[in-house]
């Protein structure tokens, strides 16, 4: 941890931040069903009403993928409130640098020519750098006293998992398509600090996508939106040992921009690859079989 100004009695209230942190959830489901050449077998189940795609050719409607997300981004302190043996801080203004790696594995199926539902679980790793600005970190000498604000920098690990599901609905015309989906995650993650609760957190996310079918490749643009509010509250060790009790509320941007590919190989071989831009910025890779 560092201080910077001058030193003072409750920097560590900041530690609250680090107690857990939103996770977004992984990449929601395939991009498109609609296939210039496709090892689909016409017999299977899925998906339903296949007259629908009247003589479109489908993607092999089961899948099973290796998902890799790279995020990083600000959350917001919304709301935090601390207190240092009885003395009661609020207002704190500061930011939040979130930098997660999920990995995992997803599995979905077509269940109507329009309509994909997934399943995913998977492993967390996280760092997380908070900035508290202009604290008032102690009382100085003086008449009247003086007020000794400082600034509070540091950075913590954390490891977890997650598991969740959703949907997705896409519509093609000629050689466009476009989709939507909405996943709910749920992660759990194990910080290195003891006596913070409220670790098991949910992520409400909702996508679109508008791309282009050219063969086996269809690349496409769209958003991201996320619903992510988080509250944590609990006691940590403060300088010299003093306890510091904490309430804080962190805040998810809530849109950034996507960009990116999907594509069949050899028939049955699926990778999606994207990017995210904005005030989350992400990389994304997707592999998977299907058949």
């Amino acid at each position: 941890m560092r201080v910077f100004r001058k030193s003072g009695l409750a920097g560590a209230g900041i530690l609250c931040l680090l107690g857990a942190a939103p996770v977004l959830a992984q990449q929601a489901g395939p991009v498109v069903v609609v296939a210039e050449d496709s090892a689909a077998n016409s017999d299977a189940i899925f998906p339903l009403w296949k007259s629908l795609l009247g003589d479109k050719k489908f993607l092999p409607p089961y899948g099973i993928n290796l998902v890799v997300l790279d995020l990083s981004g600000q959350w917001d302190v919304k709301d935090f409130s601390a207190a240092v043996n009885g003395n009661e801080l609020a207002s704190l203004n500061g930011r939040a640098d979130v930098h997660p790696l999920t990995y995992g594995v997803r599995g979905d199926v077509w269940v109507l020519p329009f309509l994909n539902v997934f399943a995913l679980v998977g492993g967390v790793k996280m760092n997380i750098g908070v900035v508290g600005y202009d604290l008032p970190l102690g009382i100085g000498g003086g008449l009247p006293p003086e007020v000794i604000r400082g600034d509070v920098n540091f950075n913590l690990d954390f490891t977890g998992y997650y598991g969740g599901g959703g949907f997705v609905l896409m519509y093609g015309y000629k050689n466009f398509f476009t989709s939507v989906d909405y996943s709910a995650v749920w992660t759990h993650l194990q910080s290195s600090t003891s006596g913070v609760e409220g670790n098991e957190l949910r992520t409400d996310t909702a996508s679109f996508r508008v791309g282009y079918i050219a063969g086996a490749v269809q690349p496409y643009i769209g958003g991201r939106w996320v619903k992510k509010i988080d509250h944590f509250e609990g006691t940590v060790e403060g300088p010299n040992g003093t306890p510091v009790t904490f309430a804080v509320d962190l805040r998810a941007p809530a849109w950034n921009y996507t960009a990116g590919m999907h594509a069949m190989v050899a028939k049955h071989y699926e990778l999606i690859v994207e990017a995210g831009f904005g005030d989350r910025t992400h990389g994304l890779v997707n592999l998977g079989y299907r058949w």
